[in-house]
């Protein structure tokens, strides 16, 4: 009974925590906007985090504040900045009837809002930097480590230690960068430039698709690297003096590939006798001897030290402006491949929305405090770059209509305006609502209880 009530409170807690996260990126986005436009003199009826009909709600100097029942989302109403779009939709009859302000002040308020993400990004990428540990800041190089023999990538002469250094014409840094790049394309085959031995060589691999959409190369896994975590206290590791944060670079003078290298070199040690395990420690080499001892419960050989490190996306530098500058580039990346047309089905396919959000949310909650803030300021930086983008009913829209407007001293027909920010909002619904029912799909398959397989067929067969 007891498990069950801290199952229950676990699931709850999880949840909750995951909405009010996700809240304060809305807010931080929205009150960037508020504070910006009262400092510029704008009108403001409703600052909103949330959509729907209100949850909670107040007023204050003529400012209505208010929490929606729909968690996702969030607006400031500014008249001034949008005179018959959202008035319109709020139904306020003296919309357009607003004293008229400067675009360059409308420009500050729309850009406010990104800033408030970008700012909150970067005090959390402080934060993980300052936070001592290994959970940041370990990448998985794009090193091939275990490769089945029976493998298609074997057979085409993909080898243990290959080093990929692109995938299909385009420079990959990391085992994340080279699925990304992988699943772009829509092909049968991944062209990868590889070093070995300081020699470098083009080759192609087949690949198979997976039902996710992700593209994999069959029978290969990465070289994660051996980075140390949590040492077992009074273990072999403990006492050969490994610290967590230890890179193993070589075990008895053999290269360590990877963990499962690693794993296979401790499993076939002598119990009882030392070896010699180089670690890099900080940037210091250092020498240790360990005794590698056989546990009984596990019946394997055991040293006492888990595997360090994430390698998710959002966990790949510990240093705050590479954290920044990798969160932009992947969003980046991914808008580029949407308007390429050989990479835009495949990139809208590997699409999250909502849904996908709050589980990556509630995943990183459970992962510990700095796998969160990691994932926090992943969404962040991403929804300050989604919003600057120049699309009506966005940030970037208008900035847009504001630069015209200062530019040829023209304002933009407001019945034009209204049209294209009402046009890109259904589209934007739209593009939520499906994604967000590919989201459900992925998570509980639905789709397979609506496909009806058809068997094979046969060759019909002589009776005798």
């Amino acid at each position: 009974m007891l498990e069950m009530l801290h199952s229950i409170w676990t699931v709850f807690y999880t949840v909750v925590a995951a909405l009010f996260l996700f809240g304060v990126t809305v807010f931080v986005h929205e009150f960037g906007h508020f504070i910006v436009a009262r400092r510029c003199g704008l009108i403001v009826k409703t600052f909103s985090i949330g959509f729907g009909r209100a949850m909670v709600q107040w007023q204050k100097d003529g400012i209505v504040y208010k929490i929606g029942w729909i968690p996702f989302g969030g607006y400031v109403s500014l008249p001034q900045l949008d005179p018959e779009g959202m008035e319109r939709i709020q139904g306020d009859a003296s919309a357009g009837k607003y004293p008229d302000v400067s675009p360059w002040k409308k420009i500050a308020v729309a850009v406010s809002g990104p800033l408030g993400n970008i700012v909150l990004a970067s005090l959390l990428a402080v934060a993980i930097w300052l936070i001592p540990g290994t959970e940041a800041g370990t990448q998985i190089r794009p090193i091939i480590g275990n490769i089945e023999t029976n493998s298609a990538a074997y057979a085409a002469g993909l080898r243990p230690g290959d080093e990929i250094l692109a995938v299909n014409g385009t420079a990959v840094k990391n085992w994340y960068d080279f699925t990304v790049e992988s699943m772009l394309k829509n092909r049968d085959t991944v062209a990868l430039d590889l070093r070995n031995t300081g020699v470098e060589r083009p080759l192609e691999i087949p690949v198979v698709k997976l039902d996710s959409g992700e593209r994999i190369m069959e029978g290969v896994e990465p070289a994660i690297p051996c980075l140390f975590g949590a040492v077992t206290k009074g273990s072999p590791a403990d006492r050969a003096g490994i610290k967590s944060g230890d890179i193993a670079l070589t075990f008895n003078d053999s290269t360590i590939l990877g963990w499962d290298h690693f794993t296979e070199m401790v499993q076939a040690a002598a119990p009882g006798v030392p070896a010699i395990l180089t670690v890099d420690r900080k940037g210091e080499t250092l020498n240790l001897s360990i005794v590698p001892e056989y546990n009984e419960e596990y019946e394997r050989m055991m040293i006492g030290v888990q595997l360090g490190g994430t390698g998710l996306p959002w966990m790949l530098y510990k240093n705050p402006i590479d954290q920044i500058k990798y969160d932009a580039l992947s969003i980046v990346r991914v808008l580029k491949a949407l308007v390429t047309p050989a990479e835009a089905k495949q990139a809208a396919g590997g699409l999250g929305g909502p849904i996908m959000i709050f589980s990556m949310l509630t995943m990183s909650i459970k992962m510990g405090l700095v796998n969160t803030f990691g994932l926090i300021r992943f969404l962040n930086i991403n929804l300050a770059v989604l919003n600057l983008m120049p699309i009506p009913v966005l940030d970037g829209g208008h900035i847009v209509f504001a630069l015209w407007h200062g530019v040829t001293r023209h304002k933009v027909n407001v019945k034009i305006q209204t049209a294209l920010i009402n046009f890109f909002a259904v589209l934007l619904i739209g593009a939520m609502l499906v994604l967000s029912m590919k989201d459900i799909d992925r998570k509980f398959q639905i789709k397979k209880f609506f496909t009806k397989e058809v068997p094979a067929q046969t060759e019909p067969t002589e009776e005798k």
